[in-house]
């Protein structure tokens, strides 16, 4: 696969930039952008259209090629750039620049494509580099990624110290909690443990969506309620499943879980 090399012509001289843009026609991959006759219109160009590489003169009028070569460096897209002159004498100063190559005129088929061939070897290392950052960025994302699928899958269990041993929890399976004392009861649908909670710090890490503070007492899993009966004078008592305990909600909080339950 050839890679595409896009080129900006700058000379203001027509006639040479017309025998370089034959030359460069012969060469398979590249693709002439523009044409530019100093360099404020080459520095237009190369913020307007997407440039490899510039073929620069090094003197033009309004701005000669070593001038343009700094404003170049100064884009946000930096193109390389390449400088056909007949000036002899202005190699060292144009590589100190970071020039790709410098080419006295005339020109020839087989320098030019010797420049080309730099452009692509320097694309194609840009290339591989960003495909590089690309892919590690990817890793970095996906292990990002990992930790939080990790983390929703601890924090959807609620650590239990008791006998000397830590139960995991599943939320799912937690019915109601009730505060006793100093302690707190949690009883899931097959057993119960008495942890070190308090009912607040349980409110504040159960899942909102499906726990409710039934009661100063109480915290329910809403997918538990069996019955919703009516005790008199606003309040009601929650019938919970698989457990006998029947939870009395205030009138408050009576109105706080019709708004939650939609009814």
């Amino acid at each position: 696969m050839v890679i595409s090399v896009k080129l900006l012509i700058v000379d203001d001289d027509e006639r040479e930039r017309i025998v370089l843009r034959y030359v460069l026609e012969q060469i398979k991959g590249v693709v002439i952008v523009g044409e530019a006759v100093h360099g404020l219109e080459a520095l237009m160009l190369c913020q307007e259209k997407k440039v490899d590489l510039v073929f620069l003169d090094i003197t033009m009028p309004e701005m000669g090629g070593l001038e343009t070569a700094h404003k170049l460096k100064q884009l946000k897209d930096v193109p390389m750039f390449a400088f056909i002159t007949v000036k002899k004498d202005m190699a060292v100063e144009a590589f100190e620049l970071g020039a790709l190559d410098y080419i006295v005129k005339p020109i020839e088929q087989n320098r030019i494509e010797l420049t080309i061939q730099r452009a692509r070897q320097h694309i194609g290392d840009r290339e591989t580099i960003e495909e590089m950052v690309k892919n590690k960025l990817k890793e970095r994302i996906d292990l990002i990624l990992e930790r939080y699928r990790n983390y929703e899958l601890y924090s959807d269990k609620l650590p239990v110290r008791e006998k000397g041993k830590i139960s995991l929890l599943n939320q799912e399976d937690i019915v109601f909690c009730e505060s006793q004392g100093k302690k707190v009861y949690i009883c899931t649908h097959d057993e119960g443990y008495l942890s070190n909670y308090t009912l607040n710090e349980l409110e504040n890490r159960l899942n909102s969506i499906n726990f409710f503070r039934a009661h100063q007492a109480y915290i329910v899993n809403l997918n538990y309620i069996k019955e919703i009966i009516n005790f008199g004078e606003g309040s009601y008592v929650l019938h919970l499943e698989n457990c006998d305990k029947n939870i009395i909600l205030s009138r408050s909080k009576a109105k706080l879980l019709r708004q939650k339950l939609g009814i």
